[in-house]
C-alpha cells in the first residue's frame, strides 16, 4: 500500500515538473549574469561603496578606491580616474578577498587588467573561476614586482580564457599577506578584449612598462674622474646600483621642491635628490645600500655632497673599487631635530691620499629603527675629483646661496639654523669670503645718550683667514626711521628697540651684521618682554648648544600658526620664543633669563606659555627662588582642535600672584624642562606690571583653531589660567 502510494506521488511530481517546464520554455542551466565585467575599472564611486564587487574580511576597504596619480612617489598609470590602492584601503597586514559579480565571458576570451604591489606571490594573487566550479581557470600573481624597481606600479596583465567563451565567470582578488613589505595589492582596469589587436596592445604595454620601470643596464667607466647621475637628476636610479636591502630604491628619488613636514624645504640642488623616507612612503625600518659608478679619483682628491637625516649610524663611504674596503666614512654629525632634521647639509670629504685610485661612493642605511627615529638617510649632489680652487669656490657659493635664500617654513626658522651651520662648518679650505668671526652683542640701557661705537669692541672679521679691522656702524633704525650719523653720542631718550647695523669692509667687499639696543625708561618691566625686537635682546641664554646665527641667539620667530593644519600659537604681537627653533633637540632642556625688574602695582604678573615642557621660575635679585609655575594645559587629544580640548604648542596666559614681593627686585627664568613624550616649550608676552589684580577668570585670548580638509578654521578662545606656585 505504502509502495503504491509512493509511486503515485512520484508520478504526480514528475507530471507537475513537466507541465512547469512546458509553461516556461527551454531552460538555461546557468543563472542570469551581466554581459560584461561590472565596474571593472572602479569608476563607480558615487555611493562610497562597492559596485560590482563584494568584499570579505578586513582588506579591500572601499576607501582604497583613489584617484591619486602617484603612490609613494610611484607613477601609477591608472586607467580612467579611479583604481584600487591597497595602502589606501587599510594597513598592510590586513587580509581578505574582493570578488566580482559573475559575467558572461565574451569577446575573444582574453581579459586584461592592471596589478601592482603583491610582492609575496604565494599570498597575493588574482584568480578567475567558472560559476559553480571552485577550481580556478587562471591564477595570476604580480611576478613583475621585485620590491626594488617595480613596486606599486600598475603593470598590465593578460589572461587567456578563450577556452571559456560563453561561460559565466567571476574574479577573486586575494590578499592573504599579513606582513608589511608590499603586503597588499593595487588593481585596475579589468577588461574583456574584443579583438586580437587589443591583446597585442596590452602585451606591448606590459613590455614597455617593464622597460621603463625595471632595472636599467648598469654601465660604468672606471677611467672617468666623475660618477654618473651624481645628483639623481634623471629622476631615477640611473648610475646607481642597489647593493642590498630595499630601503634605497627609485621610490626614494623625489623632487627637491617636495616639502617635508608640510612646509619645510630640504634646500637641495637641482630638481631631484634621494630621500630615504619620502615623507613616510618608505618605512624607516627598512635597511639597504647603493653605490655609484666606479671612477678614478682626480683633481686634488676632494669630494663634496649633501646629507640629511641619517640619525643612528647611516652613512656615506668612499670605497676601494677592487676590494670594497670603506676608505672614508662620513656620518651626519650635524643632525639636529627639529632644527636640521631632514635638511640637506653640504659636507666635504678630504680624500687626497687616494688620488689616482679607482673608487666608488656607497650610501648606507643601516638603521632599522632600533637605534632611534630618523632611521633613514637623505643625499644629493655628489661632486668628486675636486681641486682646491673648486672647493674654495663651492664653499663660497653654498654659503652665499643660503645667505640669499628667502623661503623659510611657517613653523621653524629653517634659515637661521642652516646659516649657522654654514657659518661654523670646519671647511677643508679657508673660506675665501669676507665674514664676521665675532659679533657685537645686544645691549640694554637706560634712556639717554649712548656711545654705540663702544659696543663694536667685540666684533671681528676676516677674509680667507686674514683679519679685517675696518668695522664701523652704518645706520641705526628706530621706529621705522634710519639715522646715519652721531653714533658716538646717540640720542636714545625714547624707549624702545634700536637696531644698529655695522659693516666690515675689505678691498671693495662688505659684510653686514646688526645688534639691538633696548632703551628702557623704567624698571617695572623686563627688557623686551614680548620678544618684539625679533630676537633675544634683553634675555640671557643659560644653555650650551643654543644655535647662534650672525651673533644672534636663534629661537624668536614671527609665525602665528604651525603645521599644515594651521594650529594657533596664540602669539601676542609679531614674535614669540619658539622651542622648535633654538637648535636643541626635543629631549634637551633649556632656559633663558630676563633682566631684573622692580615688582610694583598689584604684584600680579603674567606669561604666555605652552608646550608640554614649559615652566616659569621667579627669583629675587640675590638668586632666591620664590615662584615655580608649570604649563598645565598640554593635552595630546582631539587633534587638531584646541576647541575640543587639544593643546600642543598653543600658549595660554598664565597669571601669577607675587603680591607678597611688591617693591622687590626680581627676575624670571623661562624654561624647557624634562617631560615625557612631547618635550617642547613656547613663551611670549611677559607682563610684570598690573596696577590692579587682573580678572583672570573673565579673560580669554581669541585664536583661529586648527583646520582639516573637512573642517575649516574657526575662532575659539584660550582662557587665562591662574598658575599654581608649586614652589610653595
Amino acid at each position: 500500500m505504502k509502495s503504491t502510494f509512493k509511486r503515485l506521488l512520484s508520478g504526480l511530481l514528475a507530471l507537475c515538473m513537466a507541465l512547469s517546464l512546458a509553461a516556461c520554455g527551454p531552460q538555461d542551466d546557468q543563472p542570469e549574469v551581466a554581459e560584461d565585467i561590472v565596474n571593472g575599472d572602479f569608476e563607480e564611486v558615487s555611493d562610497n561603496k562597492w559596485v560590482g564587487w563584494t568584499r570579505e574580511d578586513a582588506a579591500f576597504n572601499f576607501r582604497g578606491v583613489t584617484n591619486e596619480e602617484k603612490i609613494k612617489g610611484v607613477p601609477m598609470e591608472k586607467s580612467g580616474d579611479y583604481y584600487f590602492a591597497g595602502t589606501a584601503g587599510g594597513n598592510p597586514p590586513m587580509r581578505g578577498t574582493l570578488t566580482s559579480d559573475p559575467f558572461k565571458l565574451g569577446g575573444n576570451g582574453f581579459i586584461t587588467f592592471k596589478m601592482g604591489a603583491g610582492k609575496n606571490t604565494e599570498k597575493v594573487y588574482v584568480e578567475f573561476f567558472e560559476v559553480g566550479n571552485d577550481t580556478p581557470l587562471a591564477h595570476v600573481t604580480n611576478d613583475d614586482c621585485d620590491g626594488v624597481y617595480i613596486t606599486e606600479h600598475l603593470i598590465t596583465k593578460v589572461v587567456d580564457l578563450s577556452a571559456y567563451i560563453g561561460k559565466n565567470i567571476y574574479i577573486v582578488i586575494t590578499d592573504n599577506d599579513d606582513g608589511t613589505d608590499l603586503a597588499y595589492v593595487n588593481v585596475d582596469a579589468f577588461h574583456v578584449c574584443a579583438s586580437d589587436d587589443e591583446v597585442a596592445a596590452a602585451q606591448a604595454e606590459h613590455d614597455r612598462q617593464i622597460a621603463d620601470y625595471g632595472e636599467k643596464p648598469f654601465e660604468e667607466d672606471e677611467t672617468s674622474n666623475t660618477i654618473a647621475n651624481p645628483g639623481f637628476e634623471t629622476g631615477d636610479f640611473t648610475g646607481w646600483k642597489i647593493l642590498e636591502g630595499t630601503a634605497l630604491t627609485v621610490a626614494n628619488v623625489v623632487p627637491t621642491s617636495q616639502y617635508y613636514w608640510d612646509d619645510r624645504s630640504v634646500y637641495g640642488e637641482g630638481d631631484y635628490y634621494l630621500d630615504g623616507n619620502n615623507n613616510g612612503a618608505v618605512m624607516e625600518s627598512l635597511t639597504g645600500a647603493i653605490r655609484s659608478t666606479k671612477f678614478t679619483l682626480g683633481g686634488d682628491g676632494y669630494i663634496s655632497f649633501m646629507i640629511g637625516a641619517g640619525n643612528g649610524g647611516s652613512y656615506v663611504a668612499l670605497c676601494d673599487a677592487a676590494t670594497d674596503e670603506e676608505l672614508i666614512k662620513v656620518t651626519n654629525d650635524y643632525f639636529s631635530d627639529p632644527a636640521l632634521a631632514l635638511t640637506l647639509l653640504r659636507v666635504y670629504m678630504d680624500a687626497r691620499e687616494y688620488v689616482g685610485k679607482v673608487v666608488y661612493l656607497k650610501v648606507v642605511d643601516c638603521n632599522d629603527g632600533s637605534s632611534g627615529g630618523f632611521a633613514f638617510i637623505n643625499v644629493d649632489d655628489f661632486q668628486v675629483s675636486l681641486t682646491t680652487d673648486q672647493v674654495a669656490e663651492l664653499e663660497v657659493a653654498q654659503l652665499e646661496k643660503i645667505q640669499n635664500e628667502t623661503y623659510t617654513s611657517a613653523s621653524y626658522d629653517d634659515l637661521a639654523s642652516l646659516l649657522n651651520y654654514y657659518n661654523n662648518y670646519p671647511y677643508p679650505v679657508p673660506l675665501n669670503s669676507l665674514a664676521f668671526t665675532a659679533y657685537a652683542s645686544n645691549q640694554v640701557v637706560d634712556c639717554g645718550t649712548v656711545d654705540l661705537t663702544a659696543y663694536l669692541a667685540d666684533a671681528a672679521a676676516s677674509f680667507g683667514g686674514e683679519a679685517v679691522t675696518d668695522i664701523a656702524i652704518t645706520k641705526v633704525t628706530y621706529d621705522g626711521t634710519e639715522i646715519t650719523e652721531g653714533f658716538n653720542a646717540f640720542d636714545m631718550s625714547a624707549p624702545g628697540f634700536y637696531q644698529v647695523t655695522y659693516q666690515a669692509s675689505y678691498e671693495g667687499k662688505t659684510a653686514e651684521a646688526s645688534f639691538t639696543v633696548v632703551a628702557m625708561a623704567d624698571h617695572n618691566s623686563v627688557a623686551n618682554p614680548g620678544f618684539e625686537s625679533g630676537n633675544l635682546a634683553g634675555w640671557t641664554v643659560l644653555t650650551d648648544g643654543w644655535s647662534v646665527v650672525e651673533g644672534q641667539p636663534a629661537g624668536v620667530i614671527n609665525a602665528e600658526s604651525y603645521w599644515g593644519e594651521g594650529l594657533p600659537y596664540n602669539q601676542a604681537g609679531s614674535y614669540h620664543l619658539d622651542g622648535w627653533n633654538n637648535g636643541l633637540e626635543e629631549g634637551a632642556t633649556w632656559a633663558v633669563q630676563s633682566t631684573t625688574f622692580t615688582l610694583a602695582g598689584s604684584g600680579f604678573i603674567s606669561v604666555r606659555m605652552g608646550g608640554h615642557a614649559a615652566a616659569v621660575h621667579v627669583y629675587t635679585a640675590d638668586g632666591t627662588e620664590i615662584g615655580y609655575y608649570k604649563q598645565t594645559r598640554f593635552n595630546d587629544a582631539n587633534f587638531p582642535f584646541v576647541a575640543q580640548g587639544g593643546s600642543w604648542a598653543d600658549m595660554a596666559t598664565y597669571v601669577m600672584d607675587l603680591s607678597d614681593y611688591v617693591g622687590q627686585e626680581l627676575y624670571l627664568v623661562l624654561a624647557d624642562e624634562q617631560a615625557e613624550g612631547w618635550a617642547h616649550a613656547f613663551f611670549d608676552e611677559v607682563v610684570t606690571y598690573y596696577e590692579t589684580a587682573p580678572d583672570y577668570a573673565a579673560q580669554a585670548d581669541t585664536v583661529m583653531d586648527g583646520a582639516t580638509a573637512d573642517v575649516p578654521a574657526a575662532e575659539t578662545q584660550i582662557p587665562w589660567v591662574l598658575a599654581e606656585n608649586v614652589k610653595q
